[in-house]
C-alpha cells in the first residue's frame, strides 16, 4: 500500500470510529497526537473520558492486534488523565467503506 492510500485508509478509518462515538452521544475533543501512535482519539461523554486507539485495516487483511507495549502505553495515558482506554478494529471493504467495527476495553 502507498503512503497516500494509508493515509487515506486511516482518515477514513478514524471518520467511522468518530461517527461511531457521536452515534453514542460521545464528544469527540480531539485526535490526541501525544497518544501512542497513529490512530488515537480522546472522547468524552458526561464525566467520562476515554482514549481510543484506531486499528484498521483493508479487506481481505485484517486490522493488527495492538502489541503488548501499545496496549500498556495507551492503558498508562488514560490511567494517568484518569480515563479509560480502548481499542477499535476497523475493517474497511475495497472502496474504503466501513465493513465492520468491533471495540475492545483495554483493562
Amino acid at each position: 500500500m502507498n503512503a497516500t492510500l494509508e493515509v487515506e485508509v486511516e482518515e477514513v478509518a478514524q471518520a467511522c470510529v468518530i461517527a461511531a462515538l457521536r452515534k453514542l452521544h460521545f464528544s469527540v475533543v480531539q485526535r490526541d497526537a501525544t497518544l501512542p501512535g497513529p490512530g488515537a482519539i480522546e472522547a468524552w461523554k458526561g464525566m467520562n473520558r476515554i482514549f481510543v486507539k484506531v486499528n484498521m485495516a483493508v479487506s481481505p487483511a485484517e486490522p493488527r492486534s495492538l502489541t503488548h507495549d501499545q496496549e500498556e502505553n495507551l492503558r498508562n495515558q488514560a490511567a494517568r488523565a484518569d480515563s479509560q482506554a480502548w481499542e477499535a478494529r476497523v475493517l474497511l471493504g475495497p472502496d474504503l467503506e466501513l465493513a465492520h467495527l468491533e471495540w475492545r476495553p483495554l483493562e
